[in-house]
């Protein structure tokens, strides 16, 4: 399919955090962006909740609000993978939205540890199709559709059910067919839908724009880093530590990675290492030991804090988070530094897993850790690569707009999207040891996981 080349492309993103709308033009400037929070719940122990619809709501507010009126010649998708969110036959909700990290499910994890295509979890869509059949069978027998967080959002602005491939994969089936609640399979760069007419005023948008299938949101900040060649790497600092690159299936190494999973790209597969073990342990440092200290100051009182302070392991999000070799002289700053270190310490030990498959290159790091200068060249002495970082801040957004561009035919493939569009702001090399350092997290690091 091919369209005019004249209007802009919106990128919708479905986080786990924030819902975001972003307009760009053909040379991927950012013209527009939209925010919105919508609560997350937590019930009871172990339960992550997100009330569905009040995350459509969101969602439909972002895009009128950054649509005004413009010329859109498609939407692209992305969102967090994995939960659940389980609907009737007529599309009606059956429970709240399930969150990536609620851990309801733990006892219907699979008994060998991995599903189809990587380490099974909790909050894997699989185990809790698995929890919903045996804890609550009265609503399993009403379910007809399970869908991943950024297909609900999509059937609710189109009418149309549909599912992806990397969606599906991380979510742990190596096809469809292996659970009949999923929708069809389209492939990412597809149109899946058009906006009604009646949602033409809630959404800003004109009757009949194209809606693209898109993808899962890892991929798409590797598609939106301008990530493609052999051996570099993605790196997502985020609520998830996310590492990534693209290779060839190789069954034989496809177990010593967390995630190999199906990728927008002909003939590759999206190697994925990741935890929940990034840059929201930032956030509660910040929030715990320098509350309401302007983000720049702490950034500076922590970049002069030495770099042989406490070790931090950063689990947070899990509730098992925890410093080592504190000491009477170590002050918030201190503590603040020894985060942001573990963070990168983390995402080091997955880079590691995954340069043993594939070798080393560059790294593209997004995220919050790439908005600060003093935590993105921490990366570059940590990982001991050149970290490069992409211009512009809403890179996944940017990413679901590169899929949306081939799709409807403004460019032939993602390389030349990619090409075309991405950019590196700043580039940081290699200039402080931290193997010292690291050599302590690893020794602490096992006591926590």
């Amino acid at each position: 399919m091919r369209v005019s080349a004249a209007g802009d492309l919106i990128g919708l993103d479905i986080g786990s955090t924030l819902v975001k709308a972003a307009r760009f033009d053909r040379r991927g400037r950012l013209l527009a962006v939209s925010r919105r929070v919508v609560r997350i719940d937590r019930p009871a122990p172990g339960r992550v909740e997100r009330d569905a619809e009040a995350t459509w709501r969101a969602a439909a507010a972002c895009l009128r609000g950054v649509a005004r009126g413009a010329r859109v010649a498609a939407v692209g998708i992305t969102g967090c993978g994995n939960g659940a969110i389980f609907t009737d036959v007529a599309g009606a909700l059956l429970l709240p939205g399930i969150l990536s990290s609620d851990t309801r499910a733990a006892a219907w994890r699979p008994s060998s540890g991995r599903t189809a295509t990587g380490a099974a979890y909790a909050g894997q869509t699989r185990c809790l199709i698995a929890w919903l059949k045996a804890e609550e069978p009265a609503l399993a027998r009403r379910a007809a559709r399970v869908y991943s967080w950024k297909d609900y959002i999509r059937f609710r602005l189109t009418g149309e059910s549909a599912a992806d491939p990397t969606d599906v994969g991380a979510a742990g089936w190596a096809q469809a067919a292996d659970e009949p609640w999923l929708a069809p399979v389209l492939p990412s760069l597809a149109v899946a839908g058009r906006v009604p007419a009646a949602l033409a005023h809630a959404t800003g948008l004109a009757a009949d724009t194209p809606v693209v299938t898109g993808c899962i949101d890892c991929e798409a900040a590797a598609i939106g880093s301008g990530l493609g060649a052999a051996g570099d790497v993605s790196v997502v600092a985020g609520t998830w530590s996310i590492n990534q690159l693209y290779r060839p299936l190789r069954a034989t190494e496809a177990d010593q990675v967390f995630l190999c999973n199906p990728c927008v790209r002909p003939g590759q597969w999206l190697w994925l290492e990741g935890s929940p073990t990034s840059a929201a342990n930032f956030e509660w440092a910040m929030n715990t030991f320098l509350p309401g200290c302007p983000l720049t100051t702490a950034m500076a009182r922590a970049a002069r804090a030495p770099k042989e302070g406490p070790i931090f392991v950063p689990r947070v999000p899990l509730g098992t988070g925890a410093f080592f070799e504190l000491g009477l002289p170590h002050g918030p700053a201190d503590l603040v530094r020894a985060v942001m270190a573990g963070v990168a310490f983390s995402h080091r030990a997955h880079v590691e897993r995954l340069q043993v498959i594939a070798g080393e290159g560059k790294v593209r790091l997004c995220g919050g850790a790439a908005r600060s200068r003093f935590w993105s060249q921490l990366f570059a002495d940590v990982l001991n690569r050149t970290v490069e970082i992409p211009a512009g801040e809403e890179v996944g957004a940017l990413g679901a707009v590169l899929c949306a561009g081939v799709a409807v035919g403004w460019w032939p493939s993602l390389d030349v999207a990619q090409a075309e569009v991405v950019r590196v702001a700043r580039r940081f090399e290699p200039k402080d040891n931290y193997d010292e350092a690291y050599v302590r997290y690893t020794r602490h690091a096992h006591l926590v996981h």
